[in-house]
């Protein structure tokens, strides 16, 4: 919430919405909940939220996302949900784009 509302005040940013992917079970982290577990978790926290979703993607993966890929992957689908991409300083663009 503080993080959006920063970005709005900053008059550069509109936060369209907010994701959390919980990472897969082969992360190697020591201690790490299982997927099924922290996906309930994260989905309990979420759930009064109109902005902030869940998405289990890189929890059904069959190994270990880097952070490169899990990014492409909302990217594509932020594609695909809203016809914008999101800008990229160094690559002009004719679609519409979220800063």
């Amino acid at each position: 919430e503080r993080a959006r509302d920063y970005l709005h005040k900053t008059g550069r940013f509109i936060v369209i919405g907010g994701i959390v992917s919980p990472v897969h079970d082969s992360y190697g982290k020591t201690g790490l909940v299982s997927s099924r577990h922290r996906l309930t978790m994260c989905q309990l926290a979420v759930q009064s939220s109109d902005w902030i979703r869940v998405d289990p993607w890189e929890c059904y993966q069959d190994t270990w996302q880097t952070t490169c890929s899990v990014l492409e992957h909302h990217r594509d689908l932020m594609k695909r949900v809203t016809g914008c991409i999101l800008s990229n300083v160094n690559t002009p663009s004719l679609t519409p784009v979220i800063g």
